[in-house]
């Protein structure tokens, strides 16, 4: 087998790479310091299943090189086997990147959301714009990279030190063979007297020359048979994997083989299907006088409720529909504006909160919940406000958080919702208020298609691709929409300093920007719905405004404490107490200017790491604070601050049905968990208690208002099972109990369900068991399965003249989107190795050039 050690050096190397990552995947830890994989023995088999992957394409190579009869080292460099393999290192690399720091384990979501940058389908044009700006992707990958340098650091060395064994080989390769033929040359002509006779009597040596061919051809027998041995292997792992729905196989197979998971649509047979519909209504309770609308014996849209009223327009055979009472009048007073603020990755818990709050055991307590001297701002404004020491959000990062908030989407397990999702009819936040009567705006501090939010956020505007007939139907989200950097004329008007980073719009302008265009489409006369969205507390909590508008933050010095976590905590509580300087500054513009206003504030994810205390880090800025017990953080998911941020919901003016709701509750904490989901259904039932309209909805959520009084009375709470997740970590909910496990399998424990959940040092917890975990994996491909169809909702729901005793059909659903982003990213990737590959040719080229120069010098010199 001569020169197979050449042909197999490529792929080996390779897996030299492939081998650091995988280890550091199973002994590194993510962001929020938990496993990146539920166990570590589960390495070995994903080191074997790798090695089989590489040896398969290795022997191959080496077969494919022989039959074209080839020794050029750089036919192996550019055969299409040795491009999969360097295209499957780059996929483990995307794929260590997302896991590590956004706890996604397929690097399909980067490039989907990241690299292929999908266009908006409807106009996306913005109301003002300023000078261009920055995406800021650079400046936060580096903080990144300097904050974690270790495994960086091993990925970088093992990708340099296989790139400088290459071009060694690869010259070393070129001088031998060039300095091997002009030997040759220099013996032939020496010995050019003797040639006849050797080809004379080259005649009587045929049958040695036969030999030699045969021996030639066996040197191939074994390469061959294994081969194919390995291959038949190989595609044996490859189809289970594809077709099974053993999660654990993620964590076995490698990575890139999770790459082309993604492809398969998660969907659930019919008994499957039937089985999670039951688990999926039977753990839910819905509010008294409301039902599930699709009651036929195989519903299409199983998460789907309604007022009874509306329930019985599709389903007049229920009993209750003959006697259903007339409806409550509408409340008389003025519709409030409703005001959201979303702040970027928000996790106070548990340095910010009081004391009092984070040492209680009860379910309800009074406040405030916030801590003066980091919080401020809010400190005051939750004194008389309806406050949550725990409003999970559905996923993270923003990509997921941002979405399951406006269009209650929960993220899919194998696919990216934004881009998979983006036709879909959602029970999406703002275009309730449109239909409701309100204007509606949104101030955001980034382009929107860093994340593909634009895809989303101009639905109902003028349609640019007419293709799909369902993108007219769709109704408005916002009527105006602001992002921009403010020229100097535009920081006179907003009365601001410009921001000389300009790279993301700082809390200060946008907060500026808010009031401002909010004061303008208040004109207009009509209850007005604003979002505004901050970005200063942003990984990795160094914000985005000039230094003079930070105020720094020193946590007290611990003895023990990681000094790394001190700098974390200092830069979040810095980042943190500026971000609610601005916050304090729009509630008191609104209060002042606009004070028929609810004012609902959230996070839309956690900020995975930070404030976390180590068991023996000291708050010196404030020595009472309570214990904190950080194996809670590690073993066996992660912590509080992964999907848990808080939530404020608070009313500010004199409507007298308003103050009478909010009065019992007023300056109370809700410690049980609660979501996103939640708040929106609470603003949906205010909303329509108003306009008379509550309308069918999909989203799985409660009345907090409800929730909060029931606590205060010791009442019994609502049946509620609950979904988060980030494709690595999940986490399972009911009204007072927490499941949290990885998403693989059956690793995790059960928590009750009182927040901050890790201030009882050595408490126990119950282990989750497999047939639990198979539970939470059924409610999650319910989930995916409707959302994949397209069947978690229809705006058709929504049609107000579908009230008994009128007749409705169910609406027939469109089709959902389906792009095959692996098939795209493929394609792309070839074009781009053939690229790469056509400028290192033309390297080799040159350096080959060199070598034959080199050689012809050494040989004139003999």
């Amino acid at each position: 087998m001569k020169n197979i050690n050449i042909y197999l050096s490529v792929p080996c190397s390779l897996f030299a790479i492939q081998l650091s990552l995988t280890i550091l995947k199973f002994t590194d830890r993510t962001s929020s310091n938990s496993q990146m994989m539920p166990s570590q023995l589960l390495i070995i088999p994903n080191i074997i299943v790798g090695a089989i992957d590489f040896a398969s394409i290795g022997i191959l190579n080496y077969l494919v090189n022989c039959k074209i009869k080839s020794n050029k080292i750089t036919c192996v460099l550019f055969s299409t086997v040795t491009f999969y393999m360097i295209f499957s290192i780059v996929i483990q690399l995307a794929d260590f990147m997302n896991l590590r720091e956004t706890l996604q384990q397929f690097s399909k979501y980067y490039f989907a959301t990241y690299v292929l940058h999908l266009k908006s389908m409807f106009n996306d044009r913005m109301k003002i714009t300023g000078l261009p700006e920055n995406d800021g992707n650079a400046q936060m990958f580096s903080s990144l990279m300097n904050r974690s340098p270790v495994p960086w650091a091993v990925i970088f060395t093992s990708i340099i030190l296989v790139l400088l064994f290459h071009i060694f080989t690869i010259v070393l390769s070129m001088y031998n063979k060039i300095s091997k033929k002009r030997i040759n040359a220099i013996s032939n002509t020496s010995s050019s007297d003797s040639s006849t006779i050797q080809t004379a009597a080259s005649y009587d040596d045929v049958p040695l020359l036969v030999d030699q061919d045969r021996k030639q051809h066996k040197e191939y027998v074994f390469p061959v048979v294994i081969t194919t041995i390995v291959w038949l292997l190989e595609l044996v792992i490859f189809v289970i994997y594809m077709i099974s729905d053993e999660k654990l196989m993620q964590a076995v197979a490698h990575s890139y083989w999770n790459f082309y998971r993604t492809g398969r649509k998660n969907k659930l047979d019919q008994n499957k299907y039937f089985e999670a519909v039951k688990q999926f209504r039977q753990s839910n309770e819905l509010m008294a006088g409301y039902d599930w609308i699709d009651q036929r014996s195989n519903p299409e849209f199983p998460m789907v409720y309604a007022p009874k009223k509306y329930v019985c327009a599709y389903n007049p055979e229920l009993q209750y529909c003959s006697s259903l009472p007339k409806d409550e009048p509408k409340i008389q007073e003025e519709a409030p504006n409703v005001v959201l603020i979303v702040v970027e990755s928000f996790s106070p818990s548990p340095m910010m909160f009081q004391n009092h709050v984070v040492a209680s055991n009860d379910k309800i307590v009074d406040g405030p919940l916030y801590k003066d001297m980091y919080l401020p701002n809010l400190r005051k404004i939750s004194e008389n406000a309806l406050t949550f020491s725990s409003l999970s959000s559905s996923g993270l990062p923003t990509l997921y958080g941002w979405l399951s908030l406006m269009a209650g989407e929960i993220p899919y397990s194998n696919q990216i919702n934004i881009v998979q999702s983006m036709l879909n009819d959602v029970d999406d936040f703002p275009s309730y208020f449109q239909q409701n009567g309100y204007d509606t705006m949104y101030v955001a501090p980034c382009k929107f298609d860093f994340d593909g939010q634009h895809i989303w956020l101009f639905r109902g505007k003028e349609v640019r691709n007419k293709k799909h007939p369902q993108l007219k139907e769709m109704p408005l989200w916002f009527d105006n929409i602001y992002q921009y950097i403010p020229t100097q004329e535009q920081a006179k008007d907003l009365n601001v300093t410009q921001n000389y980073l300009q790279s993301w719009v700082p809390d200060r302008i946008t907060a500026a920007q808010f009031m401002k265009h909010f004061d303008e489409n208040k004109q207009q006369g009509k209850p007005l719905m604003g979002v505004w969205v901050t970005i200063d507390t942003h990984q990795a909590f160094k914000g985005f405004d000039n230094d003079e508008f930070y105020e720094p933050f020193k946590f007290g010095q611990g003895r023990y404490g990681s000094q790394q976590l001190q700098d974390q905590i200092n830069r979040y509580a810095t980042v943190a107490k500026y971000m609610d300087n601005y916050v304090g500054q729009v509630v008191n513009h609104l209060k002042e200017k606009h004070n028929n206003t609810i004012v609902v504030l959230v996070g839309d994810h956690g900020a995975r790491e930070v404030p976390l205390f180590h068991k023996n880090l000291v708050d010196r800025a404030d020595p009472t604070s309570a214990k904190y017990d950080n194996s809670c953080n590690d073993e066996p998911f992660s912590n509080d601050e992964l999907f848990a941020t808080s939530g404020v919901i608070t009313y500010l003016g004199d409507n007298p049905y308003l103050k009478s709701l909010f009065a019992p509750v007023i300056g109370k904490v809700v410690k049980v968990p609660t979501d996103h989901h939640d708040m929106v259904r609470t603003l949906y039932d205010i909303v329509g208690a108003h306009t008379g309209m509550n309308l069918p909805s999909s989203r799985n959520g409660r009345n907090l208002i409800e929730l909060a009084t029931n606590l205060t009375q010791s009442k019994p709470l609502r049946r509620h099972l609950s979904l988060r997740t980030t494709m690595v970590h999940s986490e399972m909910a009911t009204e007072d109990t927490v499941f949290r496990f990885h998403s693989i399998g059956a690793y995790g424990q059960k928590f009750p369900g009182i927040y901050p959940t890790c201030v009882s040092p050595g408490e126990v917890r119950e282990p989750i068991t497999k047939s639990q975990f198979r539970n939470f994996d059924l409610y999650h491909r319910l989930y995916d399965h409707v959302q994949i169809s397209n069947k978690q909702f229809s705006y058709k729901f929504r049609n107000h003249a579908c009230q008994y005793p009128a007749i409705c059909d169910f609406p027939e659903s469109h089709e959902a989107f389906n792009r095959n982003d692996v098939a795209i990213i493929t394609f792309a990737a070839l074009g781009l190795g053939l690229f790469i590959g056509l400028i290192i040719v033309l390297a080799m080229y040159s350096v080959e050039c060199c070598a034959r120069r080199l050689s012809k010098v050494r040989y004139d010199n003999l």
